[in-house]
């Protein structure tokens, strides 16, 4: 013999926990994203060119060269990523081979090199020069792009 039951009304209720799980995640991969970016920038004070006659280039496919601004306008090192190297020769050479694996792995790689304003342009080249090795050894035949970075300010513009 069959009972009924008197239950009464079903009630409905929302189950907030994969909800939840999902903010959580979200959490996890923005706070990951902008530790990432962070890498990449150095504060420095870049250059401001008056007419720049270029454009800023796409974020996909580039690396970031950082030459490390010090007192005086001296240099404390390179970095690219999270990976530092020193001014001296043993350090451009170290910076030449990790730019050349990156350029083996990434044939279409761009650089961005940032360099502060007040780096003088000796300080510099040994950054340019150990990335135009790099691609000779990627054998990209000296066509490693490379693109100076400048801020684009157009509130300091004079006007014409």
């Amino acid at each position: 013999m069959s009972v009924v039951h008197e239950r009464g009304n079903a009630r409905i209720e929302a189950n907030l926990t994969p909800m939840i799980d999902m903010t959580f995640l979200l959490i996890v991969f923005f706070v990951l994203v902008s530790r990432i970016s962070e890498v990449e920038n150095v504060p420095m004070e870049l250059p401001r060119p008056v007419d720049p006659a270029t454009v800023p280039p796409p974020e996909e496919g580039r690396m970031v060269l950082n030459v490390l601004p010090g007192p005086d306008g001296a240099v404390e090192g390179y970095k690219v990523g999270a990976a530092e190297f020193a001014p001296t020769a043993a350090g451009t050479a170290a910076l030449e081979r990790h730019l050349a694996g990156l350029l083996a792995q990434n044939p279409d790689l761009d650089i961005n090199l940032r360099a502060d304003r007040a780096t003088a342009y000796a300080d510099v080249a040994p950054a340019l020069e150990a990335i135009a090795a790099a691609g000779r050894a990627a054998d990209r035949g000296g066509n490693t792009r490379v693109n100076l970075v400048v801020v684009n300010d157009e509130r300091r513009r004079p006007s014409p």
